[in-house]
């Protein structure tokens, strides 16, 4: 039988080194530094938190912290920390960690908590992403207006880890910069299924029909951006945004 205090404690006290530097990134009240059982941070406002996973490690080691990000993001939030679930041989969660550590510093959200386990399974990863309302109201993915254009917000999020970073946050700081000046009604990330699953979804929650034009994408393939309606006169201030910010915005249909 393992020893519990090598396999439970010193064992894992590796991934508190290589994570205390992020509680500069949100001065937790009780964080990474603590190595306690919970993290805690002090907050007032309204919090967006979403968990996703578990991630199997090909696409931990590319994007998985940026996947589980959008779901605050394209709710009107600004996303404050995350928190990391991780399973696995020492030499994957490991890999795991360090593509993780990489997604966080660029995108400045700090990994502040989460928990570490060795076992001889595939190679897993759960994440929790908590953050801050930036609106009166959560942006719904079920409140879509009849005659409301349809739009797919930046580019897919394919590629190589560092694209798919560069991409993300060129998709985030256009959506930020839209959240000030356009008003959406209804919005999604476009993720498990791809565009034939996530319009069904809003299809089904708006009782309206997605009238869909030819789009450049595959239909169920994850894409990682965002699918918004909006009325015509906000569709044209969304234009002028993503000009302004070079995020791609593609036209992609009507509601009915």
């Amino acid at each position: 039988m393992a020893d519990p205090v090598g396999k439970y404690v010193e064992d894992i006290l590796w991934v508190r080194d290589r994570l205390k530097h992020m509680d500069g990134m949100c001065n937790p009240v009780m964080g990474v530094g603590d190595w306690d059982d919970a993290a805690c941070v002090e907050f007032k406002g309204k919090l967006l938190i979403s968990s996703d996973g578990p991630y199997a490690k090909r696409l931990v080691l590319k994007s998985a912290l940026v996947h589980a990000a959008t779901d605050v993001v394209v709710k009107g939030g600004r996303p404050l920390f995350a928190l990391d679930c991780l399973i696995g041989g020492k030499p994957e969660v490991e890999e795991m960690l360090e593509s993780l550590v990489e997604q966080a510093d660029y995108l400045k959200l700090p990994l502040i908590g989460g928990n570490t386990l060795y076992e001889d399974v595939e190679p897993r990863c759960s994440l929790t992403v908590v953050g801050e309302l930036l609106l009166d109201e959560p942006i719904r993915d079920s409140t879509a207006v009849k005659d409301d254009v349809i739009a797919l917000l930046g580019e897919p999020i394919w590629g190589g880890r560092g694209e798919r970073l560069e991409k993300a946050k060129l998709l985030f700081d256009a959506w930020y910069a839209a959240l000030d000046k356009v008003r959406f009604n209804s919005a999604k990330d476009v993720t498990k299924g791809g565009l034939k699953a996530v319009v069904h979804e809003m299809q089904s929650k708006s009782g309206l029909k997605f009238e869909l034009d030819d789009v450049p994408y595959p239909m169920t393939r994850n894409l990682d951006n965002f699918i918004v309606t909006l009325p015509e006169f906000e569709y044209v201030s969304l234009e002028k945004v993503c000009s302004d910010r070079v995020c791609r915005l593609t036209r992609a249909g009507r509601v009915l």
